[in-house]
């Protein structure tokens, strides 16, 4: 059987453009794979403040695209429960490496419950908040108290559930030096909380 140069000529170009097309194929593909590829990092279900405690309910593992600046966020393999939270992290953030240590110190913190009247905080204010406390004189107390800023930037660990009974019990984490000027004041004091941004 005779080949004409023009059948030899059409079957080169076919030949070609369908190992042109396999390679485009195979490129696109593998351009595609590397842009996405994505890593599970941990994030955060609520808003957590210094001083937190972490809890199998505070973090989350998310699939994202981070290529180089995967290293600045903490893997999803790693355990971070029981690990204590430095720096402010907003509900769905990642969580950076630098923004947890490795435990609470006993020697700087303590965790102090605190009964605020139901309408002397934030309705919503709820754990991983940051509040201000303030102290103003009872309109029954025995001598008359000038209101008084008493800590600031203070981590809320737990909000008790509201009840009829007009006041809500929020538990807090300060620093020891805060403990006794804080106790000085309930006594004759209202507490007021306020939440900073």
């Amino acid at each position: 059987m005779k080949i004409s140069k023009f059948d030899l000529f059409r079957n080169s170009r076919l030949a070609m453009g369908l190992a042109l097309f396999i390679i485009a194929l195979t490129a696109a593909s593998l351009i595609s794979k590397e842009a996405n590829r994505t890593v599970l990092v941990w994030s955060v279900t609520g808003d957590l403040s210094p001083g937190q405690i972490i809890q199998p309910t505070d973090i989350t593992p998310a699939s994202v695209l981070l290529a180089q600046s995967a290293k600045n966020y903490l893997s999803a393999s790693a355990d971070i429960v029981g690990t204590t939270v430095l720096t402010k992290i907003s509900a769905g953030d990642l969580i950076p490496v630098a923004s947890i240590g490795s435990g609470i110190d006993p020697v700087n913190q303590r965790l102090l419950p605190l009964t605020v009247e139901i309408s002397d905080l934030p309705i919503s204010l709820a754990r991983g908040d940051l509040i201000d406390i303030y102290a103003i004189g009872k309109s029954n107390a025995k001598e008359e108290i000038a209101p008084a800023l008493l800590a600031t930037n203070v981590s809320v660990e737990q909000v008790l559930e509201r009840n009829n009974s007009g006041v809500v019990s929020v538990l807090v984490i300060l620093e020891n030096e805060q403990i006794l000027p804080t106790l000085n004041f309930l006594v004759d004091s209202r507490l007021i909380l306020v939440r900073t941004r």
